[in-house]
């Protein structure tokens, strides 16, 4: 709320009348007035709340200097807007000692050289004050009925800082916590210019939450406590008044309304999405016009083709369940992303922890095409994210029918799990990448699998762990080059001595020899095991 400042009562009529001269206390003019008090009381003491205008016919300054001093300390104390002294009847002009004592007070003093009505001074006085009241409670009213009409018409995040924006009529930026942009209005100012390296200029000028005048920018938080999740700034020289304060803040509930709306909207397609795939891999939807018709209803596309497709992160051992269930909800996002910026589409489910699956809209022919392009765009946002950095997407074969791609998730989920031991992460696997190694991971929880690991390398691991040495690692070189002791030199960087003297020490070690093309085999078996355990 904006008060009248003492300056600004000495103008209304009711003062200007009385000839008002400002005896001490000049720089203090510009103090809010909260309310008018008329009193001939010495003491004034837990009678005022501060930011008064006393008015008085004069008598408190009838005593000596002591008096007065005492009395304008009184006041300085009960923290008073000023002090109005009406001369003529207790006094015929202000004590010699009074504007030394404003100035070093910092109370403004007032004489009015002719009589006054002080109840004309309280009556303009108050009238302005509950005016500015009335106009404060009139903007807050409008605020809220404008910014609940956006939210009962879902308005978009754009509309809702647009409207905070021309409320203001200044330019205003919604940001996330990286200081990327999400929407804005720019208002008397090109977009290029209000956009112009935003990211660096907003941590140059990193905002306060809330708004503290001769700040040159200003904002505030955007969520919940620890769940906040942008930021609505005004950049440069913005308004700073209290109305500003209550614009944005009343904008910033409209956004995580919008915000919850959304999410809660999400949470019922994903939960209806994850139905309906559950009901097509288990084979409840026979009919391939009923599976159409449910999927068309949540947004699929209906095409000549459909493929499935499996995207996996690792599962830490012990992950918390609340990370995991992160994870997930971002494998999920950035998947349903990725489908979209390819031009596709798709119905997805979070089949079990760290697995997300799809079968997506696409025609035959066109299925490589799309499931790389969704596989660009994972890359691009997942790139660097904890938990999901190390992702693997598995496919099979494109079908005409939507019942049939989604039994061939089983296949796809099969091979993206086999993608999790494989060397190179953040790609498109399919069966033919996986061959043995798909083998091997179907039967990796086998005892009798995993004996026949131990007994192969067992002795050599042990010997690694013993002496530091690595021969397990130029074991896994030889045997990627094929047995080629030359490719394995030219990987490693050995000379020829040195790698003929360590692969007879495996050789030694393991009790085989590395020339046969079955041990070799049985060797890279066994390796091919250890990794996907």
């Amino acid at each position: 709320m904006q008060q009248p400042t003492v300056r600004e009562v000495l103008q209304l009529s009711a003062l200007a009348a009385g000839r008002p001269a400002v005896v001490g206390g000049h720089a203090r003019l510009d103090r809010p007035v909260r309310w008018v008090h008329v009193s001939d009381l010495v003491d004034l003491t837990d009678l005022l709340a501060g930011g008064e205008l006393v008015l008085t016919t004069g008598a408190p300054l009838t005593g000596d200097a002591q008096a007065t001093e005492t009395y304008l300390r009184m006041l300085a104390g009960q923290k008073v807007a000023g002090l109005v002294v009406e001369l003529g009847t207790f006094l015929h002009a202000a004590p010699d000692c009074l504007p030394a004592l404003a100035d070093s007070l910092g109370i403004p003093v007032v004489t009015l050289a002719a009589r006054t009505r002080f109840i004309e001074v309280t009556q303009q006085v108050h009238r302005l004050i509950v005016a500015d009241q009335y106009e404060e409670v009139e903007f807050a009213r409008t605020t809220h009925e404008a910014f609940t009409s956006l939210n009962l018409a879902r308005a978009s995040t754009t509309d809702i800082v647009t409207k905070a924006a021309q409320t203001l009529g200044a330019c205003l930026v919604l940001e996330d916590l990286s200081r990327h942009v999400l929407a804005f209005c720019a208002v008397d100012t090109s977009t290029a210019g209000l956009l112009h390296q935003w990211a660096e200029r907003s941590r140059l000028h990193t905002p306060a939450d809330g708004l503290e005048p001769g700040r040159p920018w200003t904002a505030v938080p955007v969520g919940v406590g620890s769940e906040q999740w942008g930021r609505l700034v005004l950049p440069g020289h913005g308004p700073h008044h209290p109305r500003a304060r209550m614009v944005l803040e009343r904008a910033a509930q409209s956004l995580q309304l919008h915000r919850m709306i959304q999410q809660e909207r999400e949470a019922l397609v994903v939960q209806a999405l994850g139905g309906l795939l559950d009901d097509l891999v288990n084979g409840r939807i026979g009919e391939e016009s009923e599976a159409l018709a449910r999927a068309t209803s949540l947004g699929l596309r209906a095409n000549s083709g459909y493929a499935p497709l499996c995207v996996r992160v690792p599962r830490p051992v012990g992950a918390h369940v609340l990370a995991q269930g992160e994870v997930d909800r971002r494998l999920l996002s950035s998947l349903r992303q990725a489908v979209t910026a390819a031009g596709a589409s798709a119905i997805f489910a979070v089949r079990r922890a760290g697995t997300v699956s799809a079968v997506v809209s696409c025609p035959p022919a066109g299925a490589d095409r799309v499931l790389r392009a969704v596989c660009t765009g994972l890359r691009e946002r997942l790139a660097g994210k904890d938990g999901t950095d190390a992702w693997v997407a598995g496919t099979a074969a494109a079908s005409p029918r939507l019942t049939d791609a989604a039994r061939g998730l089983d296949e796809a989920e099969h091979v993206a799990d086999v993608g999790l031991s494989m060397p190179e992460p953040n790609r498109l696997y399919r069966s033919t990448d996986v061959r043995l190694r798909g083998l091997v991971t179907l039967l990796r929880e086998d005892h009798r699998v995993q004996r026949f690991a131990q007994t192969e390398l067992g002795g050599l691991l042990d010997h690694d762990v013993r002496t530091g040495d690595d021969l397990v690692g130029l074991l896994r070189v030889h045997l990627d080059g094929g047995g080629s002791k030359t490719r394995t030199a030219q990987l490693t960087g050995l000379s020829r001595p040195t790698l003929y003297s360590r692969l007879r020490t495996v050789e030694r070690i393991l009790g085989v020899s590395l020339e046969t093309a079955a041990s070799r085999t049985s060797l890279h078996t066994a390796l091919m095991i250890i990794d996907t355990r």
